[in-house]
Parts: C-alpha cells; sequence; structure tokens
C-alpha cells in the first residue's frame, strides 16, 4: 500500500482562516463544470477519518481514486489543490497521466494521502471538486454530489 503525506501552505489560495472571508466577499458554490485545475487527470476523494473530522481538525485523510479506466491501478497522486471560501472547502485531487494503452476496467484501487490545512475546517463543509465535472456528477463517484462532510 503507498502512502503519501501532502502538506499544504493554504494562505495563497485564501484558506488561511476558517469561516467567513474578512474582505466580505460573499460565498459560492461551485458550479458544474467549472473546472478549478487541469493538472494530471481526474481523481475522486473520500474521507477516511470522517467519523473523526470536527470544526477544529486541521488533519484530513483521504483515500483517492483515479477515475478513468486504469487496469485498476490509481498510480501516483499529484498535490492536491485546494480553493476556500466561507461556506466550503474545494479539494481536487489528480493522478498522473499513464502510459499510452489500452486499460481495462474493472475499479481502480484507493490511494491513502494526508492532507495538513493550516487552519481548522471550521464551519466549512469539505467538497470533491470531481463532481464540479458534469459528466463525474452523473457517478457513483457523485452520489453524495459532491459533498463529503458538512458540520
Amino acid at each position: 500500500m503507498i502512502t503519501a503525506v501532502v502538506g499544504m501552505a493554504m494562505a495563497a489560495s485564501g484558506c488561511s482562516a476558517p469561516g467567513p472571508d474578512p474582505g466580505g466577499a460573499t460565498a459560492t458554490s461551485p458550479e458544474p463544470g467549472k473546472s478549478i485545475s487541469n493538472a494530471g487527470e481526474t481523481a475522486s476523494w473520500e474521507l477516511l477519518n470522517a467519523a473523526e473530522i470536527t470544526p477544529e481538525s486541521t488533519v484530513l485523510r483521504l483515500g483517492v481514486t483515479r477515475i478513468e479506466c486504469a487496469s485498476g491501478i490509481t498510480g501516483t497522486v499529484l498535490e492536491p489543490e485546494i480553493q476556500c471560501d466561507g461556506e466550503q472547502i474545494v479539494i481536487r485531487t489528480s493522478v498522473e497521466t499513464p502510459e499510452p494503452g489500452d486499460y481495462s476496467c474493472p475499479g481502480n484501487n484507493m490511494v491513502p494521502i494526508t492532507v495538513h490545512l493550516q487552519s481548522p475546517v471550521g464551519q466549512r463543509q469539505l467538497f470533491d471538486a470531481a463532481c464540479l465535472d458534469a459528466e463525474t456528477l452523473a457517478t457513483a463517484f457523485c452520489v453524495d454530489g459532491g459533498v463529503r462532510w458538512r458540520p
């Protein structure tokens, strides 16, 4: 089993302070079809420590799974991208593009990673950015609409 540890520097993405934006900006929900990145291939994630998450949490353990067919192999997880506003933390996970070839679709393995937030989750929901894609939204990866945790 492969475990990756990812430390996130969140200040640049506006995630250094939990809760509403101190500048008074209005929080908006993600819209299907609006990507926050195009790096790597899309992966989905689930919380491996969901029962442990509280508004004070700064550590998220995610299980990342490649969405496209890859003969059961998720592969290397790239550094997650995070965007925050006063209502949610949107996390996009991507994986390295595999070598060209024909791949079967038995379902890909889950790769655990740990994300260290510089500030607590607060009263924001955790949202999987893979569910912003209309095609992915209609899959089993997004049966919860992309919301992985609510305060």
